[in-house]
């Protein structure tokens, strides 16, 4: 019973007392009793959902889909032969947490993790400019090219990124970040 259908339990329940409440005290403490718990029935949390990666979300629905029961989505989560981001985010330290989050968001629902933005400083470029000495990543949209400009959005620049993005769009990410050339500063996407 989910806990909507016992509140309208207790409510038809003190529907049909009603009447008897008006006319004797010990229904009217009972009646006021039954009020209290439909109220408190209606506060009930419902189980909270995780916050998972979305690779596992997406295992999570293709098992779903596919007609898996949880103990078998389990199963081939841990099949060493399948070796995988899902196999590995079990074996991490967390590894027992993950397991939980797993049956959690299976059997509860799940949110999925919100990567982090950043607006991203490319070192040591300077400009004649004393007032305008800061070089950000921008990403023009029409030209679908990567150009360095200040950190402020405008109509086809895009300034803020996640680092999965930059790793899928721009080539030379990795040379750059590896070669610490790279500073992230958090942004929230607007």
């Amino acid at each position: 019973m989910t806990k909507e259908e016992y509140a309208k339990t207790l409510e038809k329940y003190a529907a049909d007392k009603v009447a008897d409440a008006k006319h004797d005290d010990y229904y009217a403490g009972y009646f006021d009793g039954l009020k209290k718990a439909i109220k408190l029935t209606k506060e009930l949390d419902e189980p909270k959902k995780v916050v998972i990666p979305e690779f596992i979300a997406n295992d999570i629905k293709y098992h779903k889909k596919h007609g898996s029961t949880l103990r078998g989505a389990l199963g081939s989560a841990f099949d060493s032969d399948e070796e995988s981001n899902v196999y590995y985010w079990f074996f991490t330290d967390d590894g027992d947490e993950n397991v939980r989050k797993y049956i959690s968001a299976w059997n509860n629902g799940y949110e999925v993790e919100k990567e982090p933005k950043y607006l991203v400083r490319v070192k040591g470029f300077k400009n004649h400019n004393e007032y305008y000495n800061e070089y950000y990543i921008n990403y023009d949209c029409g030209d679908e090219i990567i150009c360095l400009d200040d950190k402020y959005e405008r109509n086809n620049f895009k300034t803020i990124f996640t680092k999965s993005w930059l790793k899928d769009n721009w080539p030379e990410y990795e040379a750059y970040n590896d070669a610490g050339l790279l500073e992230f500063e958090e942004a929230e996407d607007e």
